[in-house]
């Protein structure tokens, strides 16, 4: 990648008032100003303050989205149900309830049972998701997606990220779903896939539930800003231990959350005296008796319990993704090796980097970035800082702080990196117009 000395930004205009606000309620947004630059075209804003870098910015994607809207291949996927890659296909079934909100439909993505069984049984298991979590949905869009292989990792072969990012892509511009509230939900062998989809697209979703799957040695480091919600049958012992797996993940969970100082909301329900059959999609939202202490009994304590209500879309419709969070924690070798993207939230690295941790923070009344721990062994390949105007104020230079160091930048935004972040992630909520290259 191209070392990037000026930098690009987007978004927003300097209205602080430092009396006592929090950084959540600083708005640098003149939004009178807003609403007159949304009558030009992209290309005729002057970016000269962060009020027109953010009209910039959604012209640029209301301009993206019609000519995407046209295109044959999203065209073909959409009408077909049916996404190809790498000599793999994935069909799914969608369908949509309620009245979207301001912002759009959420979108539910749930993953079916089966696995490693025959195509019928698969098939037969994918219909049945078509309408498991559905009927708990009250606003959405619900998307049950076939596993592209007839194996255990049916829905998290290599060949299925790319298409899980082509599917979210597709449905923000054809349906213009709320990219802040895509949900991952899945059962059984759908389960398995929820423990490896999440890490490895975490920026993706604002919430997603696994129900009675084995974690197979994920690495959750990548949670840090998406609840994750772990649900199995007490009694569920069948694969390698599955109910204890689940308890014990808890603590993994809870070891995270201090290692980082905060972060990784998590819960985790074990159904009491349940095996592979829980209640986690009851419409009714009934109480179910699940374990207090799941960690505790994991290790051989004696089980406490409670009621509450387990269905998964409970939990998920709780969360908004904050696509600008505050603080970011990248484990770079969980990113999906097939997928193209370089970026994780408002972090690039570059795809030479095949691994290493970065946790990086910004101050947004201080105008700053801090590098809090950046471990890359290799030399080669390039890490920058994306910059968004919900993250800095554009007018003045931004600080970036690493190993210590502090250096300022001056900021120049460019529609070209608008357009470049655009095409990446197809997100109207994760648009950048400014990078800077911290290595």
């Amino acid at each position: 990648m191209k070392k990037i000395i000026t930098v690009l930004s987007i978004v927003l205009v300097f209205v602080l008032s430092m009396s006592s606000c929090s950084e959540k309620e600083i708005d640098f947004i003149d939004h009178e100003l807003y609403e007159e630059l949304m009558k030009k075209t992209s290309s005729e804003i002057v970016m000269d303050s962060n009020t027109a870098i953010k009209a910039a910015c959604d012209l640029a994607w209301q301009e993206y989205q019609a000519v995407a809207r046209r295109d044959e291949q999203l065209i073909t996927e959409m009408t077909q149900k049916a996404i190809d890659f790498g000599g793999k296909t994935m069909k799914f079934d969608i369908k949509s309830t309620g009245n979207p909100g301001p912002n759009g439909y959420p979108l539910f993505i749930a993953l079916h049972g089966g696995g490693h069984t025959t195509p019928e049984v698969n098939d037969s298991q994918w219909n049945h998701m078509k309408i498991y979590y559905y009927d708990s949905v009250t606003s959405g869009i619900y998307v049950a997606t076939r596993g592209i292989s007839d194996t255990w990792d049916t829905h998290f072969n290599a060949e299925s990220y790319p298409m899980y990012e082509r599917l979210i892509e597709d449905l923000s511009v054809y349906y213009s779903i709320d990219t802040n509230r895509v949900y991952l939900v899945g059962y059984s062998a759908g389960g398995d896939g929820v423990w490896q989809i999440t890490p490895k697209m975490a920026d993706r979703f604002a919430a997603a539930n696994m129900s009675a799957g084995h974690p197979n040695g994920a690495d959750l480091t990548n949670l840090y800003n998406t609840p994750f919600q772990i649900q199995c049958g007490q009694n569920d012992d069948a694969v390698a231990g599955r109910n204890t797996e689940c308890g014990r993940y808890c603590e993994v969970l809870d070891n995270l959350q201090y290692t980082y100082g905060g972060g990784y909301p998590h819960k985790v329900n074990l159904h009491l005296g349940k095996q592979h059959g829980i209640e986690d999609n009851d419409p009714l939202r009934s109480e179910q008796v699940i374990l207090t202490n799941p960690a505790g009994w994991a290790k051989g304590e004696p089980a406490s319990t409670t009621e509450e209500d387990t269905n998964a879309v409970t939990f998920l419709e709780k969360y908004r993704r904050d696509p600008i969070p505050e603080r970011v924690v990248w484990s770079i070798a969980n990113r999906p090796s097939m997928c193209d993207t370089e970026t994780f939230y408002w972090l690039r690295a570059s795809k030479d980097i095949v691994a290493g941790t970065i946790v990086a923070s910004y101050d947004k009344s201080k105008n700053t970035i801090t590098i809090e721990k950046m471990i890359i062994l290799q030399e080669e390949g390039s890490i920058s800082v994306m910059l968004n105007a919900d993250m800095v104020d554009f007018t003045k230079p931004v600080t970036v702080i690493v190993d210590g160091v502090a250096t300022e930048y001056n900021v120049t935004p460019s529609l070209e990196y608008i357009n470049k972040t655009i095409e990446e992630r197809c997100d109207p909520n994760m648009i950048f117009a400014a990078e800077i290259v911290i290595r």
